[in-house]
């Protein structure tokens, strides 16, 4: 049955379709009538994808220095008659090698190609910019649509490609060279082959906007990829803490078989059902709604002498190399915190380094770390992310080589402990910190203003270039200090709380 939605009740049926309402369409049609019929049901934008929209747009300005002469239409988005006028005048002048942005409409579909270039037959070639390092899928269906507009339209189209960062590329400080950031891949034939099928879907996707109520269709893979659909939430309820796909590892043929024939509780689950040890832990901690934990995490926690650190990076990787010898999308590490717990039950020692101007934070933000966490004890941190990035800072800055790689040799990595020794039900299936820290040390991010890693580096680009008044870029530094500092603070309050649990005492420690 078709799901009503009253808040598209009374609303005008507009049944036009641009190139990202079909793309939408294509993933999920429930996708594309919301989008069309309720925008304000969607999430809220976060800072992360605020951060890729304008990522994309200055990617897609650079690429079009790789065509000197190329013109760009002089008509907003809201002067759609105007935009298709000028197209046309363009596409008539020879003396014209390319246009950018150029506007075309047949069959209720509207497209703004980014790259429509002369070729030397005369005809075109449609490029399509993208700020990946690779040619995807849905790329493809991407430049398809825009071909079959643009064709329709009567427009001789020679080839269509993909634009794409080179992940190659090493920037060598000045000038960006946009003929050698940028790579073309042609894709005539992959998007020949979906011609056939564009008329059937925008003939469905039409009628989809057309409809007083939204398509049934059920959550599946498709709210996930190629996007995650804005709609998510209104989807996808969450479910039960003992919910059979919460169980760790638990996944394909062996978890479809499971709720094919019924099964979702874990109280469900047949005796004979062949486990792993960790699978082991977190049904027992699941079936009896507590944290349970393995025999063996003492011996794994052991190696945690004092003084001992606990360390978070952020950091951002944009597509455009801002620094001398880094790489499209090379992580540039911007902010670390560190906690220093000197003995048992000693309080937490907090520094922290926050790079806040446009210059290239990488010697600073080596420097004053091996300063924080001195010459010995091990360094806790949540993933091999930390020691990734040293590894980078080495290779960039030689002569501070041996300083990143004497802190690197000193990580003691956390997160596969608690992914073989601890389970708490309130994980539901992971272990990042924004789930286990709530379960076990009673730390949140609900209060912060930064949820996730993404949006801290979207805030701290928006910080470093300068663009807000004085009390704005206090309370960006604030806010990124507090979300790092916690995620550092939370892995000391985590092994104090492991510690507490194995030897029952409210001050429990690790043995040094």
């Amino acid at each position: 049955m078709a799901e009503a939605d009253p808040a598209a009740a009374g609303r005008p049926r507009p049944t036009a379709l641009s190139k990202t309402r079909f793309l939408a369409g294509r993933q999920c049609p429930k996708r594309l009538y919301w989008q069309v019929t309720a925008p304000e049901l969607a999430a809220v934008r976060d800072a992360a994808l605020e951060f890729r929209l304008a990522q994309g747009q200055e990617v897609g300005r650079l690429a079009q220095r790789a065509f000197p002469g190329g013109v760009a239409l002089d008509a907003g988005r809201d002067q759609l008659e105007a935009a298709l006028a000028r197209t046309a005048a363009l596409v008539a002048d020879p003396a014209v090698p390319a246009i950018f942005e150029a506007t075309f409409r047949h069959g209720g579909v509207l497209v703004r190609i980014d790259v429509l270039e002369r070729t030397a037959t005369g005809r075109w070639r449609l490029l399509e910019v993208k700020s990946g390092a690779s040619v995807k899928a849905w790329h493809v269906a991407d430049v398809a649509i825009q071909r079959h507009v643009a064709a329709a339209s009567g427009l001789a189209i020679e080839a269509v490609a993909v634009v794409h960062v080179r992940r190659e590329y090493v920037y060598p400080g000045g000038a960006i060279d946009a003929a050698a950031l940028f790579t073309c891949v042609d894709v005539t034939a992959q998007a020949a082959e979906l011609d056939p099928d564009l008329p059937r879907l925008i003939a469905e996707l039409h009628a989809v906007l057309a409809s007083e109520s939204a398509p049934a269709i059920e959550p599946g893979p498709q709210c996930r990829s190629p996007f995650h659909c804005e709609f998510f939430d209104r989807c996808n309820v969450p479910l039960p803490v003992d919910h059979v796909r919460h169980l760790p590892g638990l996944r394909g043929p062996r978890l479809a078989e499971l709720l094919a024939q019924g099964i979702e509780r874990v109280s469900e689950l047949p005796p004979d059902l062949e486990l792993g040890a960790r699978q082991r832990l977190a049904l027992a901690a699941m079936r009896e709604g507590r944290t349970r934990l393995s025999g063996e995490l003492g011996d794994a926690l052991r190696p945690l002498t004092y003084p001992r650190a606990f360390m978070d990076f952020e950091s951002l990787g944009p597509a455009i190399p801002r620094f001398p010898g880094m790489r499209p999308f090379d992580p540039i590490p911007f902010q670390w915190s560190v906690h220093v717990e000197r003995a048992p039950g000693a309080p937490l020692e907090h520094r922290d380094f926050l790079a806040t101007d446009a210059a290239d934070p990488r010697r600073r933000f080596l420097e004053t770390l091996a300063e924080a966490v001195g010459e010995r004890g091990p360094i806790v941190v949540y993933s091999p992310f930390e020691s990734e990035r040293l590894s980078d800072l080495a290779r960039w800055l030689p002569d501070l080589a041996p300083r990143a790689e004497a802190i690197r040799a000193r990580l003691w990595d956390l997160l596969p402990v608690m992914r073989h020794h601890v389970y708490h039900p309130d994980f539901r299936g992971g272990f990042s910190l924004k789930r286990v820290l709530p379960a076990l040390a009673g730390l949140d991010y609900d209060q912060l203003e930064i949820q996730g890693g993404s949006a801290a580096g979207a805030l701290w680009d928006r910080l470093v270039r300068g663009e807000q008044a004085p009390a704005e870029r206090a309370g960006l530094a604030e806010a990124l200090r507090l979300y790092c500092g916690q995620d550092s603070m939370g892995l000391a309050a985590l092994v104090r709380r492991l510690a507490e649990a194995l030897d029952g005492s409210p001050r429990g420690g690790v043995a040094s």
